[in-house]
């Protein structure tokens, strides 16, 4: 592949894995507080919201799990993820981008591989991926206390997959997206949301 076409290649795989992560952090936080937070729950007991909340929670849980595991499916023509990325940083792309802008960016893209590949064949990934395929299944949604430590797991996947983005966007871009921020503001945002959903005005009692 030419450099220039390999250049945007790069660049179109990098402006959509973030707008990906960036929407996987909007979900993760829109969903965490109604999962975790027991009082949300106590608040709505016995009232019409009843109704809507966990048909909420597993539409927002499933696209939260479709969109972080998006990014670990294997490439195909047209499918944005990390192996894509990492198939269009060959050598080749590497030396001249080195040329081109006075940079040297080999040893962090290695290492970026590297901690792609081990994620990839870890027991976490594995364990997101049957959730994925439950959920296809339509087997997969229970949110009990149970299921707080498959949260768990992918909270922990999305963490280090922005540290693995942000790596590769640095050596790229030379720049870090700012995701602490955006995942602070997000929390601050669903907070205010369900509060005021859970506490606006007075609900009939389910009859």
């Amino acid at each position: 592949m030419e450099y220039d076409k390999a250049l945007k290649a790069v660049d179109k795989n990098l402006y959509w894995l973030n707008a990906n992560a960036r929407h996987a952090i909007e979900l993760q936080e829109t969903f965490l507080f109604p999962a975790y937070d027991t009082s949300l729950r106590e608040l709505i007991k016995g009232t019409n919201k009843v109704r809507c909340y966990k048909v909420c929670l597993e539409a927002i849980y499933f696209e939260y799990i479709m969109t972080l595991m998006r990014m670990y499916d294997s490439y195909q023509r047209d499918v944005i993820c990390f192996e894509g990325l990492f198939e269009c940083l060959s050598d080749d792309f590497i030396s001249e981008f080195e040329k081109s802008n006075q940079r040297r960016i080999k040893t962090s893209i290695d290492e970026a591989y590297a901690k792609y590949k081990k994620l990839k064949g870890s027991h976490l990934v594995a364990r997101l991926t049957t959730v994925r395929h439950k959920m296809y299944a339509h087997t997969a949604a229970n949110f009990d206390s149970n299921q707080f430590a498959e949260y768990g797991h992918a909270e922990e996947l999305l963490s280090k997959t922005l540290s693995l983005l942000n790596s590769v966007i640095n050596s790229i871009w030379n720049k870090k997206e700012p995701y602490e921020k955006i995942i602070q503001y997000w929390k601050n945002y669903a907070i205010e949301f369900w509060q005021d959903l859970s506490c606006g005005n007075a609900q009939r009692p389910i009859g």
